[in-house]
Order: structure tokens, then sequence, then C-alpha cells
């Protein structure tokens, strides 16, 4: 209850006797203004969000009607399979893809002129089904696989390349087999569903062995020898050595047969660099033999050449051949000419003087160590110019050890001379 005299919460006090009636400031009447403007503009972009929204469902609901009269028509025509393909396909994404970007282009609308084709090429394929015609049944579901991979939806290809597989398959149609499964192949090698790409390669090879097709035998080995050598290459960079090695074992026999040399050579070069990680040092020197003796020229790649050369090198200086190891670095900077890549030879100059070193021949060790040193200094890398720096005074020092020894058993004076001069001696 309120008091004589006093006023409530938000009561406006009535002006006084003889004055204006009071007007809000200019700058609320600019705010006053821009709200409203505002919530014009709001109301304006909502309206246009409400109409695209408004005509979307609608387009959905022209879709919707449409693959309705379209399955409903094909029960009419008494094409039952054709029904469920179609009722699958258009009301399913046809069986998620493994990565989500494809997912979700798959989950997309199909167009009004696919949706047609689709109902035409299922017809047809339902009809050729009755009739026993296995090649037109075949033809039909690759066609639509095929159009379905070339709008990029992978998963429908799939499901049609399926298909046209097990209609073939239970034909006993060993030409049909062969191709569904080489097509399948491929679109799972895009999906990146290497597993899968493999099991169809080895079905396609299995085929074309038992049937004696020479020309498909070569083909299903060419495919293997591809997907092997991802696989392999995954697995080593998930640090699964076994399984690596497993994988380019299979890429090596797909590549011989096939005769890829490039890919043998490949193969013969990341086995032995994986099997030297594991020290076992036969193995590693098998496999980098073969890539120095068969494979690095096919390869092309000199800094592996390099790689190669100096890797085999320790492993015959590891099991004790130090005469091997000095031959087989020996051989390789015959083969390398100047203007070449160069890190490889610097490697192997390295080698060899340490090498030389080792065995107390610190007269050869110094040569190698200086040409070392040479490359080092035309490349852009400072670690190795500091260690070809270092190596080379150690190997000086060695080298002159002995007359050093000498100064300091027989001629003091000599050596008094030579610390204060650093004369030679």
């Amino acid at each position: 209850m309120q008091s004589p005299g006093s006023f409530g919460p938000g009561t406006q006090l009535p002006p006084l006797a003889g004055s204006a009636p009071r007007s809000p400031p200019d700058g609320a009447t600019r705010n006053l203004t821009s709200r409203e403007k505002r919530t014009f503009k709001e109301k304006l972009l909502t309206m246009v969000q409400d109409a695209e929204l408004q005509e979307q469902q609608a387009l959905r609901e022209a879709q919707t009607q449409d693959k309705k009269s379209l399955s409903i028509g094909m029960l009419m025509e008494g094409r039952p399979q054709a029904f469920v393909d179609f009722f699958y396909l258009t009301h399913t994404n046809g069986g998620a893809a493994s990565t989500s970007g494809v997912q979700r282009y798959e989950e997309e609308e199909l167009p009004q002129e696919s949706l047609l084709l689709l109902k035409a090429q299922l017809a047809k394929a339902d009809a050729a089904s009755r009739e026993g015609h296995t090649e037109e049944v075949f033809g039909s579901y690759k066609a639509l696989a095929k159009y379905f991979a070339q709008l990029g939806r992978l998963r429908k290809a799939e499901f049609f390349f399926k298909q046209a597989l097990h209609t073939a398959r239970d034909a006993g149609w060993i030409t049909g087999e062969l191709d569904a499964n080489l097509a399948l192949g491929v679109v799972y090698e895009e999906l990146q569903d290497i597993q899968s790409a493999i099991a169809c390669y080895e079905r396609r090879l299995e085929l074309a062995s038992e049937n004696m097709l020479s020309a498909d035998m070569e083909t299903a080995y060419q495919n293997l020898t591809n997907v092997y050598l991802g696989q392999a290459e995954n697995q080593e960079v998930d640090n699964d050595t076994p399984g690596a090695l497993d994988s380019y074992t299979k890429c090596l026999n797909a590549a011989e047969r096939a005769g890829n040399s490039q890919v043998r050579a490949k193969a013969h070069y990341r086995m032995g660099m994986l099997h030297y990680q594991q020290q076992r040092w036969h193995d590693a020197m098998y496999h980098l033999r073969k890539f120095t003796e068969e494979g690095a020229a096919a390869l092309g790649d000199k800094v592996a050449e390099g790689v190669a050369f100096t890797t085999l090198a320790q492993c015959l200086r590891e099991v004790g051949d130090a005469d091997g190891a000095v031959a087989s670095l020996e051989q390789y900077l015959e083969t390398m000419q100047r203007g070449q890549e160069q890190s490889g030879p610097a490697i192997a100059c390295c080698s060899l003087g340490n090498l030389y070193y080792d065995q107390g021949d610190y007269a050869r060790a110094v040569t190698y160590f200086e040409k070392f040193f040479e490359i080092a200094r035309t490349l852009s890398d400072r670690r190795i110019l500091d260690t070809a720096r270092f190596n080379l005074g150690v190997a000086r020092g060695a080298m002159r050890m002995s007359k050093y020894m000498d100064l300091v058993n027989t001629d003091l004076p000599r050596l008094i001379l030579w610390k204060n001069s650093r004369a030679e001696f």
C-alpha cells in the first residue's frame, strides 16, 4: 500500500506547472530508428529463408511423389524384383560409404533423370531375368553401375556391380564374373577399401588361372601389384613391419608375374631397408643386392640407390665382410657421375673413410674423408659439412700420430720447435 504523496515503481511524475512535456533525446530517437530498421531486415531475411525452405520441401515432396509413382508403376507392371531394388536405392543411401564426405554425397536425392534411367534399366533387367537372358541382365546392371560411378555415387555403383557379379556367378558365366570382379576392385580402390579390392582381384586371378586365360591373369597380377604395394606402404606408416613385409612379398611376386620392373625394384628396396631395421643382415643384403644389381636403373631414384649401396655396405660390415663393403661402395662411386645427385656419393665416401679408418689405413681414410668434405661443401646441409670436417680432422690426426709419437720418444728439441712454430715434421 502506497503512502500519500509516494509513487510506485514505473510511475511517471506529472510535469511541473508551466513546463513543456519532455521528449526523448536525439540519441534515443536514433537508436529506436535503428532498431526498427534491423527488425525490418531480420523479418525480410526470415521471409526469404522460409520461402527457400518451402521450395526445398516442395521439391522433396515432388521427388517423393515421383518415386512413389515409379515404384507403383513397377508393381503394376509385374516387376517385383525391380521394385525391391528401386525402393532400396531410393529410400536408403545404398550402404553407407566408408568416408563421411562420400556418405553425405550418397545421401543426396537422385535427380529426376536418374530415377527414370534407374526404373527403365531395372525393369529391363527384371524382364531379361525371367526370360533367362543372363547377358542382358548383366548389361543392365553394368550400365547402371557405370552411370552411378560417373556421378560419383560409388556405393550405388558397388551395389550394381555386385548384382552383375551375382548374376554372372549364378549362371556360371566366367567372362561376366571376371569383368565384374575387375570393376568392383576398381570401385573399392576408389573407396579406399583395400582389403575388398584385394579380394576381388585375387578372385579374378583364381578364375583366370583355372581357365588358362593369360591376358586376364596378366591384368589381375598388375592390379594386385598396385593394391599390395599400397597396402604395404600403409602398413609401413602404421609401423606394422611384419604385415608390411608380407604385403611387399606378395607385391614382389605379383610384379614379377606382371613384368613390372619399377614396382619390383621398389619392393626389393623397401624390404631390404625393413630387414636392415630389424637387424636381419642376410635378408637385407639379399634384397638390397637385388635392387642395386637389377632394379636401381628401372626405378631411376638416385637417392634410393645411394642409400641402398651404403646400407648394403653396412650389412656386410656387420657380418664381418669389410672387403665386400669396400668393394660395394667403390663400385657405387664408379657408376656415379659429376653433376648428378651428390648426397649419395657423400655418404658413400664417408662410409669408405670409416671403413679404412677402422682398418688402420689412415691414408686412404683421409683420401675419402677429403672427398666427403669437398662434396659436403656443395650441399646445403650444415650438419653433413660439420660431420665431414670433424671426420677429416680426426683422420689426419690419426695419420700423423705415429710421427708425433716418434718425436716424443726420440727427438724432443724438434718436438718443441713444432709446438712453437707448427713446422712440418
